[in-house]
């Protein structure tokens, strides 16, 4: 409705010069979702009763009589917001290729609009918090602190770009090895439930066993008082004989045993229906089982590793340029 609120109002207020000021629209659609962090860490600062100034207004720390605004560096605090914005933006982007990839592109446009306006609003916060010297008319060389400054901030820049491209590259590894494949096995019990022909239904338990076969070498192995392996279950706490993958791997088994049966037996006899009806039930359970598994895969060891990793690098870029914040105060303590 906001949208189409916009057109109304601006097509009232500017008549026939409504176009130009629409073609402002998606701008502002980014710009607004970017904003949206800000917005809502103001809104819990105002629950929680907490006093802080709209850091994005500029401030020229203007004292004293003599002091003057021109030549004044704009200069921002780096904060936790600052890392939230960063950390939706990367986020978004990997839900743009899960959307892709899970073929629901449908999503991608709503998903894009918020992920481009979490960057920009990122990209503005980092870059105007970048060390600048004051523009006086008396010029001097830069501080070996500043200079370290300097460094901190660019490798921190980099840092972040690294985050990026590493937090980007983890999770589509790990969607492709550990969820895509869950996703094909759905697709193949849904092929299996519409179809009656056991050639078809064959091949679907065949690429079903292909895609089963390199998850169970990942999966936690549970043994009984034997040393023999009876399960391997995705779910750590708790888990159940639903999402046992090796009692979901001997139900495929079964079922392509079952249809190389009912391939022998005539298609207008009737334990050939009631075979195909066994096999369509049985599908539709296990299908049910793989998406019941299907959220327990997210939070696996190596993504809980890779997650650990990126937290650890988040606290490190953030330290870093608090201290940088640090020696910014200092220099503008000492008049630079």
């Amino acid at each position: 409705m906001g949208p189409g609120a916009y057109i109304l109002i601006i097509q009232n207020m500017y008549g026939k010069s409504w176009k130009s000021k629409a073609k402002l629209l998606p701008a502002l659609l980014v710009y607004n979702a970017g904003m949206s962090v800000n917005n809502t860490v103001a809104v819990f600062d105002a629950i929680f009763g907490r006093k802080n100034e709209f850091l994005r207004t500029p401030k020229y720390g203007i004292i004293k009589k003599e002091d003057d605004w021109k030549g004044k560096a704009y200069n921002l605090p780096f904060t936790q917001t600052t890392l939230l914005e960063i950390f939706f933006g990367v986020y978004g982007t990997l839900a743009i290729f899960i959307s892709i990839f899970s073929n629901n592109p449908i999503f991608v446009p709503i998903i894009a609009i918020q992920t481009l306006g979490f960057f920009y609003i990122a990209y503005m916060s980092l870059s105007h918090t970048q060390f600048k010297r004051n523009k006086s008319s008396k010029q001097r060389k830069m501080t070996k602190k500043e200079k370290m400054a300097n460094t901190v901030y660019r490798l921190s820049m980099v840092g972040i770009l690294g985050l990026i491209i590493f937090g980007g590259f983890m999770a589509i590894n790990g969607y492709n090895s550990d969820i895509y494949p869950l996703d094909r096995i759905r697709g193949h019990f849904d092929g299996i439930i519409g179809s009656s022909d056991p050639d078809t239904i064959r091949a679907h338990l065949i690429a079903i066993q292909l895609d089963l076969e390199p998850m169970l070498e990942k999966l936690p192995e549970t043994t009984d008082t034997y040393s023999q392996i009876i399960s391997k279950n995705p779910v750590w706490m708790f888990p159940t004989e639903s999402t046992n993958f090796i009692r979901i791997q001997n139900d495929v088994n079964s079922m392509l045993q079952s249809v190389d049966t009912l391939s022998t037996i005539p298609q207008d006899n009737s334990a050939y229906h009631t075979g195909m009806l066994d096999i369509n039930d049985r599908s539709l359970l296990l299908r049910l089982n793989i998406m019941d598994a299907t959220p327990y895969m997210y939070v696996s060891i190596a993504n809980v590793f890779s997650s650990i990793i990126w937290i650890a690098v988040i606290i490190g870029i953030f330290t870093a340029l608090k201290r940088k914040r640090t020696q910014l105060k200092e220099s503008d303590t000492l008049g630079v």
